[in-house]
């Protein structure tokens, strides 16, 4: 979805202009969606909830991550008009073009912007930066506070969660797992994705449990384990996704 990322610069964005896309398009190879906890609940209404460990990535912590697509480089939710095909749309779909992107090994963060977005591209709209009287110094205009109000709630959601799920690797919680996906006599196996382990989860002592009711870990949980069941609105609108079974003939 991100293409051309770049910090936002006044002296080399300052003519920039951003108007709204008219639909979905951007995200119509976004296979995944990045989820702070604090949206889990809604979007597992909708979409088959997984876990990223992302410390293969050089980020601390797994992050819920929302499926998309039974493919990858492609959005069952992005119709062919380009419209979103489910009641919720992730906050991370929701973003674009802007995104927050650390500077500096104390986790300092800038706004960044895929200079290559739709949003940018027409030459109309609002402009990112406007000056504060006529010819004066130009300044962040409502667009870029906007973005930033929405990337700084969000940039908090995403650090809280991964305090909020880390027992979920320090109990070794998290399971690499395969899922058959059916559609008539059709199917298809989603593999590399992690999930909770319920049978070790079930093993804890009380106490531990307890204090994940308190927190809220156990309604992620929770609502993870109900969403995998969303994978068969996957296969309902990618039946392409899936190959034919084919009977053995028995001669």
């Amino acid at each position: 979805m991100f293409v051309k990322v770049e910090p936002l610069d006044r002296a080399k964005h300052g003519a920039l202009k951003f108007k709204p896309a008219t639909n979905y398009e951007f995200a119509a190879t976004q296979a995944t969606a990045p989820l702070p906890a604090a949206e889990v609940l809604e979007a597992a209404r909708h979409f088959p909830i997984v876990f990223q460990d992302q410390s293969q990535e050089g980020e601390p912590g797994v992050v819920p991550q929302a499926l998309l697509s039974l493919t990858q480089g492609s959005n069952a939710f992005v119709g062919e008009d380009g419209n979103w095909r489910a009641p919720y749309i992730p906050a991370h779909i929701r973003r674009y073009p802007f995104i927050l992107g650390a500077i500096d090994a104390q986790e300092q963060f800038a706004i960044m912007i895929d200079v290559e977005a739709p949003q940018f591209k027409s030459g109309e709209g609002e402009p990112l930066f406007v000056a504060k009287e006529e010819g004066g110094e130009l300044v962040a205009g409502p667009t870029i506070e906007t973005a930033k109000d929405f990337l700084g709630r969000l940039q908090g959601q995403i650090e809280a969660t991964r305090e909020l799920l880390a027992p979920l690797q320090e109990h070794d919680l998290l399971t690499v797992r395969q899922m058959e996906v059916r559609l008539e006599n059709r199917r298809t196996v989603l593999s590399g994705f992690r999930t909770v382990d319920e049978e070790k989860m079930r093993n804890l002592d009380d106490a531990t449990l307890a204090g994940w009711v308190r927190s809220g870990l156990m309604n992620v949980i929770v609502a993870h384990l109900q969403s995998l069941g969303n994978v068969r609105e996957l296969a309902r609108l990618q039946p392409e996704a899936l190959k034919e079974e084919v009977e053995d003939v028995k001669q």
